[in-house]
């Protein structure tokens, strides 16, 4: 009943993500959107677990230490995400580089200074669950976060909230990583790109938008005849119209993960050209 409950909570809350992400192009409204989902969300799982009553030990463990923070960490991730766009500098490329570094540089902090408890955690160790996933079984002396005597007791052990951000931070270096790279790639469009920058074309749109678009250009072999592959295309595209797509791949998907609306950006081209065609035949 429990994991039916978070399950479907929790697959409802991602497609609600997937919805905004699809929609908005902005990343500081697309992230504190999907903040406040999430909010929500965790909400809604917290007052389900006061009403509730594990069947034993093993299922409250199962919950602190693999389910909760499964949702927890999206929230911590998101909302990081959010702080870092907000707070990254106006300046140059070098001084923007700089500062994702630092932030690079305080999740190394962060995983070296909770080596112990992650080396446990990723060797799937279990002789220290009872006191780490258990509510009302702290100890003092594996307490390293001041912050846990704040929690909820029936909605927190004294590491739950440690999972999620191991979770968090693994995404959030592959973000910072990611975003570094965009920069280089940016660095080097504005080298290569002959057009003049008041002539280009920019993509406004959203990248799961343009990736879609992408990969049905790729399906219909319309491009050198058919031998110009994703990686070619992806790349032809962010040149021409100034963005980088990041992990197109990894965005195709999710696009092609959806249960409903496969293709809806595709789909809602057709409808506005045919929209505008029949206005005009009228």
């Amino acid at each position: 009943m429990m994991e039916r409950y978070f399950f479907d909570l929790l697959h409802k809350t991602e497609m609600e993500i997937q919805n905004i992400e699809s929609q908005e192009s902005d990343v500081l409204i697309c992230k504190k959107q999907i903040v406040n989902i999430l909010q929500d969300a965790l909400c809604e799982l917290k007052k389900f677990i006061h009403d509730y009553t594990f069947c034993h030990a093993k299922e409250e463990i199962r919950f602190f230490k693999e389910l909760k923070p499964l949702l927890l960490s999206k929230i911590i991730y998101y909302n990081t995400i959010y702080i870092i766009e907000l707070k990254i500098p106006n300046g140059s490329d070098e001084v923007q580089r700089q500062y994702i570094n630092s932030e690079l540089d305080r999740l190394t902090v962060f995983f070296e200074r909770n080596l112990t408890f992650y080396q446990y955690y990723r060797n799937n160790s279990t002789y220290l669950d009872d006191k780490y996933f258990l509510r009302g079984r702290h100890d003092i002396e594996t307490i390293v976060d001041n912050f846990y005597f704040e929690t909820d007791p029936l909605f927190s052990t004294s590491h739950d909230f440690k999972v999620a951000k191991i979770l968090a931070n693994e995404l959030l270096k592959i973000y910072l990583t990611n975003r570094l790279n965009e920069m280089d790639r940016d660095v080097q469009r504005k080298n290569c790109n002959p057009i003049p920058p008041e002539e280009r074309l920019s993509w406004t749109g959203t990248k799961r938008s343009l990736v879609e678009f992408i990969y049905a250009v790729e399906a219909s072999g319309d491009f050198n005849k058919g031998t110009a592959d994703i990686k070619s295309i992806a790349s032809y595209f962010e040149n021409v119209f100034n963005v980088d797509l990041g992990d197109y791949y990894h965005i195709y998907m999710e696009i092609k993960g959806r249960k409903i609306n496969q293709i809806r950006y595709l789909e809602n081209l057709i409808r506005l050209l045919k929209k505008r065609m029949d206005e005009e035949n009228d």
